[in-house]
């Protein structure tokens, strides 16, 4: 998968930077407008400009005043959008651990109505895969709403990875039709429409899917199973060698007895 350059900073990275640049522009203001009324203090015997001055540092006064009330209500938001993003959180890991258990039981995915009414076959291994999609895509779909990733990463993903294989081919033939693209907001659109997008490049191209891997042995069982095959030979081995020691001795002893 494509990862973002760490030499880019993120939309809220972005965002707490400028606001502490401008809390920081704020407090030097505030610092600095007692050493502005000192300077003017020697017009102290010309009281109409120094009532000109003070109206004019009220007005200031109000000015910071809503930027700061501003600030309060940015913080508002979002301490919402983290509450917010929380929750869905929460929900989605619950949704996580549910379709992990039907992946591992294919007695849960006759209990939660599979296929569900998708033109996937109604079999486990089928349905295991589009389990798993759906949650590769889930997560996709989170880590885009959030700002962690990109445009161009989905797309090299979704072209690259995802539709490079059947399952991820076969599971958007049977969702997209029940796909909503509109109706939560801007960024949720545009995200089933980049896959959407990606899915008919990749059919209407004609790109061939990834072939199949092959299933290997992890390089320590298979040394496991050569050193015990190493150890039953050596034994049938030294049975074998004692067995025909045994007969040669038993004629031998039974020469010199005659």
């Amino acid at each position: 998968m494509k990862v973002r350059s760490p030499l880019l900073p993120s939309r809220r990275t972005l965002l707490t930077i400028i606001t502490m640049m401008a809390l920081t522009a704020i407090l030097v203001l505030v610092v600095l407008s007692p050493l502005a009324l000192g300077e003017l203090a020697r017009y102290r015997n010309n009281w109409p400009l120094l009532s000109n001055i003070g109206q004019t540092y009220g007005a200031v006064s109000a000015l910071l005043s809503s930027v700061a009330l501003g600030g309060i209500v940015l913080s508002l938001l979002y301490q919402a959008r983290d509450s917010k993003t929380a929750r869905e959180q929460t929900t989605r890991s619950l949704q996580l651990e549910l379709i992990k258990m039907q992946m591992e039981d294919p007695a849960l995915m006759t209990a939660s109505g599979a296929p569900w009414g998708l033109a996937i076959p109604s079999a486990s291994a089928p349905i295991r895969e589009f389990l798993y999609i759906q949650i590769w895509i889930s997560y996709l779909y989170g880590s885009y709403i959030i700002g962690e990733t990109s445009e161009s990463t989905l797309r090299y993903v979704f072209a690259n990875e995802l539709f490079r294989s059947q399952a991820g081919r076969s599971y958007w033939e049977a969702r997209s039709a029940k796909q909503s693209m509109s109706g939560k907001n801007r960024r949720h659109n545009h995200f089933y429409r980049l896959l959407d997008d990606e899915y008919k490049k990749a059919t209407s191209n004609n790109v061939p899917v990834s072939e199949p891997v092959r299933a290997t042995e992890p390089v320590t069982q298979a040394c496991a199973r050569q050193i015990a095959r190493r150890s039953w030979a050596q034994r049938w081995w030294l049975l074998a060698t004692a067995a025909i020691g045994g007969i040669l001795a038993g004629r031998l002893w039974r020469r010199n007895s005659t």
